[in-house]
């Protein structure tokens, strides 16, 4: 609900995150949200490992850019745009409620993604663990 409601993204999607956008009809920016591991060492507590990654698509001018550094593309406003998105969610994990039961672990670095194959894809993934409390079943 977080990325859904995020004003920088157009997608959020769930699934392997592949280099190859196979629904052509997305519209960026996109989240992917990829489960990756669940621990069960607390009975307390069940945690989730969550790989999140938040990507636009790379444009490219035809033109000649004498500017060396921003280049002829928009890579630059695509990583700033992403990482704003996941800095987003990870604030709003950490100050998140208690009554919504779901409690941010860990937030690992964020690691960029660039110039992805052939969609052209830049942005950053960051692996979030997430815990929720384990009172489905009763011990005693």
């Amino acid at each position: 609900d977080i990325l859904l409601s995020d004003e920088d993204l157009n997608t959020v999607l769930h699934g392997l995150a592949d280099d190859e956008d196979l629904y052509k009809k997305n519209i960026y920016p996109v989240a992917r949200i990829n489960p990756i591991g669940s621990n069960f060492n607390s009975s307390q507590m069940n945690t989730f490992d969550f790989e999140i990654t938040i990507l636009d698509q790379r444009d490219l001018s035809n033109s000649n850019e004498l500017d060396k550094f921003d280049g002829n593309d928009n890579e630059i406003d695509n990583l700033n745009t992403t990482h704003a998105v996941i800095n987003r969610l990870v604030t709003i994990l950490r100050n998140r409620v208690v009554d919504d039961r779901i409690q941010l672990i860990n937030a690992s670095n964020a690691t960029p993604v660039l110039y992805k194959r052939n969609n052209l894809m830049d942005g950053w993934q960051v692996t979030l663990t997430l815990g929720i409390p384990n009172d489905t079943i009763n011990i005693c």
